[in-house]
């Protein structure tokens, strides 16, 4: 049986123009807390900083657009729950008191690494949060106390690579 024409060609990739990129993911096995003075990192369960997008839309005869909007940032840490002398408790009950007696944001450092100098590849936010309230404590039976907090921060994180 003849075919209708040459068979067609297989198709080929052109080659990659740019070299992959070498990874190293972050492993969030060894991050640094710091909230007010107190390192709370052997306490950290987890730690984000997360931008929230407030696009503004506008309805017209024409349609919906979203247009770019305020962006609020979020401090977010899940600690366990120590009513030790400096740790947990203290810390946070100290934020909420000066934030509420004189409206003082307190401050964080963060980085992805504790063992790690602060550096390109290990860069630490700061910045400044506003203390809510939060869940004192809590947790199911047989199971650690846990506090999750979330709060919103003066201005977007600040990044330190030196």
């Amino acid at each position: 049986m003849e075919t209708a024409g040459p068979s067609p060609e297989p198709l080929v990739s052109p080659p990659d123009v740019a070299a992959p990129t070498t990874i190293a993911p972050v492993m969030m096995t060894d991050a640094y807390i710091e909230i007010g003075a107190a390192n709370l990192s052997c306490l950290g369960l987890s730690i984000s900083l997360e931008p929230e997008n407030k696009p503004i839309e506008q309805t017209t005869f024409c349609g919906v657009v979203d247009y770019p909007g305020p962006v609020k940032w979020h401090f977010k840490a899940k600690l366990a729950q120590d009513f030790s002398t400096g740790s947990t408790n203290d810390t946070l009950t100290a934020a909420l008191d000066a934030y509420a007696a004189a409206q003082t944001p307190v401050d964080f450092r963060v980085r992805p690494y504790k063992s790690r100098a602060v550096g390109v590849t290990n860069p630490m936010y700061t910045g400044a949060a506003i203390p809510q309230p939060y869940t004192v404590f809590g947790g199911d039976a047989g199971t650690a106390s846990e506090v999750e907090i979330d709060w919103i921060m003066t201005g977007p994180p600040v990044p330190v690579t030196t």
